[in-house]
């Protein structure tokens, strides 16, 4: 609620008299922060690589 107050302006008793699907999906509709960090593809040829990525994921 209180980026929604933040953001908008409206006071928390305004806010309160919307219903919450609204609220949900202003708070969805907000601008946020993507990294654009992205995994670079892997070939993987043997059973013992897949073995090796699957538990270097889990470890991260």
């Amino acid at each position: 609620m209180y980026q929604i107050a933040k953001d908008t302006g409206w006071s928390i008793e305004y806010i309160m008299r919307l219903p919450y699907p609204t609220l949900i999906m202003m708070l969805s509709d907000a601008p946020r922060y993507v990294s654009g960090h992205k995994d670079k593809p892997v070939r993987i040829t043997s059973k013992e690589q897949l073995f090796g990525l699957l538990s270097q994921k889990q470890t991260n």
